[in-house]
């Protein structure tokens, strides 16, 4: 059975109308694991990036995730296309020190989870969320540096794409966010989360390169990863308990209140569109509870 139609069955039998909001856990991991982004990879499975572990996992929804790569760098961002698989990696990993700094790069894997290139980006800080802007061109937010990255798969080189001081962290923010995380293309143009900001920001594209200035999209608090919904509004991980929603106007509100523990990435997956959430188990907070894959029935109807 493909991962679509398991999590199609699953609700149908396991879910009930009223109860269509409630979550449900796909996968459980030790304490410890920090599941930090996920993909649709190839014939309907799920690749998650699990950062400590240096591991890309496979997941087809009906046997426990395997390992689709074992690394010896921590993967961050993931960007699945029908030729190879692009990520976003750290040679060290964030919670060693700021040594880590100078250990960014990209890392070019074959569908199998064969390694086939990896390329230093030697000015960049905290590599973290990629998207595709166009063909061939890889986005990659820069959690510290305020800048965004672009990489050129077939010249293998990283250019700046764009710098902004409200891509950077928050200066005057008491705890440690990362800045620019999570990026998106949708309609036009490109958004980016900031965690430490508490912020979606966005700038307007004209083919794949940025015109204008960075805007605010919406003011959400702490947020990382995101993704748009099937009309268009935002399900955004908030690095702790709830999932929000954004809205076209920028108005947020709350999909998820509690529950989601640590939360760190979401992607609409399935026939029926429902949300795959990541969690960490509150690790970075100091929780001790399981990472996890939840599913919730999306509250966007097709």
């Amino acid at each position: 059975m493909s991962l679509r139609l398991a999590f199609t069955f699953a609700l149908s039998i396991a879910v009930p109308a009223a109860q269509a909001d409630t979550l449900r856990t796909l996968a459980s991991f030790p304490s410890g694991t920090f599941l930090e982004n996920l993909a649709e990879g190839p014939n309907d499975t799920l690749l998650v990036t699990s950062y400590l572990d240096r591991t890309v996992l496979s997941w087809d929804g009906t046997t426990p995730p395997v390992p689709l790569a074992n690394l010896d760098v921590h993967p961050v961002g993931i960007v699945v296309r029908n030729d190879l698989i692009v990520l976003s990696v750290h040679g060290q990993a964030f919670t060693t020190g700021p040594a880590f700094t100078s250990t960014n790069a990209f890392v070019i894997l074959a569908p199998d989870g064969t390694l086939t290139n990896s390329i230093p980006a030697p000015e960049a800080l905290f590599l973290n969320g990629l998207v595709e802007v166009a063909p061939g061109l890889i986005l990659a937010a820069d959690s510290l540096a305020g800048r965004i990255w672009q990489l050129d798969i077939a010249s293998g080189t990283v250019t700046e794409w764009l710098a902004d001081p409200l891509l950077s962290p928050d200066p005057a923010a008491a705890d440690q966010r990362p800045g620019a995380n999570g990026l998106k293309v949708h309609d036009g143009w490109l958004y980016v989360s900031n965690s430490s900001r508490g912020a979606l920001f966005r700038v307007a594209l004209r083919g794949a390169r940025p015109e204008g200035s960075l805007e605010v999209f919406a003011q959400t608090g702490p947020v990382d990863d995101f993704a748009f919904l099937l009309d268009g509004t935002i399900a955004a991980t908030s690095h702790g308990a709830s999932l929000i929603g954004v809205d076209s106007s920028g108005a947020v509100s709350t999909l998820v209140a509690t529950g989601c523990d640590g939360c760190t990435s979401v992607l609409p997956f399935g026939k029926e569109g429902e949300l795959v959430i990541l969690t960490t188990g509150n690790l970075l907070e100091g929780g001790t509870d399981p990472a996890r894959i939840l599913s919730i029935a999306s509250p966007v109807a097709d």
